[in-house]
């Protein structure tokens, strides 16, 4: 099971890691923001509407680790904060967490983060097939989201995610070498 799941993540990792975290000097800046800690981003709203939108995209089970055991949050908070994620980008997840509260508001519940586990469930999968005017803002607002949880999930520790490579030992990942062996490594031009 491990094995199936581990392909299919870093297969979809491997698919949207070309578009923003292909850029070495961005992995080399990113800091996840530790629990507790102040946000670089998001509000404490949406710190905890966001960590519940994580735990249910990559939820964690017996044995199998997960967006909580990652903090994909805290992640997800410092890697919006940087300059290289656009403006753009940065305004779909927090629209996106925006709308998910008002979802489980509109049903009777004070924010996402205190629905249930099916409410959760119900309010990403209405945003995300939601059409407007020929546009999907919801699969927009997923895509990103799934890139940076599992940025935090299996990319190289030393780039701010996989903390004690979790992510890897769960997938029975070894990694390639040379690799990047400590924060705020940067490639050279060509290997000597």
């Amino acid at each position: 099971m491990a094995a199936g799941v581990g392909a299919a993540a870093v297969s979809a990792v491997s698919f949207y890691w070309c578009e923003e975290f292909g850029d070495p000097s961005r992995r080399a800046q990113v800091e996840p923001t530790p629990p507790g800690a102040p946000r670089k981003t998001f509000t404490e709203a949406q710190m905890r509407t966001a960590a519940a939108a994580c735990r249910r995209l990559l939820p964690s089970s017996p044995g199998a680790p997960g967006a909580h055991e990652v903090n994909a949050v805290g992640y997800l908070d410092a890697v919006l904060a940087t300059p290289f994620v656009a403006a753009k980008a940065k305004h779909v997840i927090l629209d996106g967490l925006a709308k998910l509260d008002a979802r489980v508001q509109a049903r009777g519940v004070g924010e996402f983060s205190l629905a249930t586990a099916v409410q959760q469930d119900a309010a990403i999968r209405v945003f995300e097939s939601f059409e407007s005017n020929g546009m999907r803002p919801g699969h927009e607002w997923l895509r990103r989201m799934l890139r940076y949880i599992f940025e935090a999930f299996l990319g190289d520790p030393v780039h701010g995610g996989n903390p004690g490579e979790i992510g890897w030992k769960w997938i029975n990942h070894t990694p390639g070498t040379p690799r990047p062996t400590t924060p705020g490594w940067k490639p050279k031009a060509r290997d000597d």
